[in-house]
């Protein structure tokens, strides 16, 4: 398949999960996903800055989420991320459209948040959140 041409749909983005490189699959029934980056400034402001903070680079991070509708028999439901969570063990990530021609972020993360809400006469939904652990690629998708 070609690029996405024109304004992105943000139905067309999504994460993808896994335990294991390069075996990333589609987290089901989502509603939402988001990917953050974020540099923490150091301080360099001295008597010498006329009464102006001076900045300069710090440590980057990113962290992403994602929100989905619970269906216990979906193939790719919370239980992968129950069980990273549980073993304490890095889940691989995709943010894409997975369309040639796209670009994506490729990235390793660690489960920060794992969340189950259940509302009276509701849909049960649950929500992941993972902050990156060393640089995020971004890369044209083949």
């Amino acid at each position: 398949m070609a690029q996405t041409t024109g304004v992105m749909n943000g139905t067309d983005l999504a994460v993808y999960t896994s335990t294991t490189d390069d075996s990333e699959v589609l987290l089901g029934h989502a509603t939402e996903c988001s990917i953050s980056f974020n540099e923490d400034a150091r301080d360099i402001t001295t008597k010498d800055s006329s009464g102006y903070r001076e900045l300069l680079e710090g440590l980057r991070s990113f962290t992403m989420s994602s929100s989905h509708l619970h269906a216990e028999d979906d193939a790719n439901n919370i239980d992968d991320l129950m069980t990273a969570w549980t073993n304490r063990t890095p889940v691989f990530c995709l943010f894409s459209t997975e369309q040639s021609g796209d670009k994506r972020w490729n990235c390793e993360c660690r489960i920060s948040s794992l969340e189950v809400s259940a509302s009276t006469e509701d849909n049960v939904t649950y929500s992941v959140s993972l902050e990156g652990t060393g640089a995020p690629v971004y890369e044209l998708i083949s």
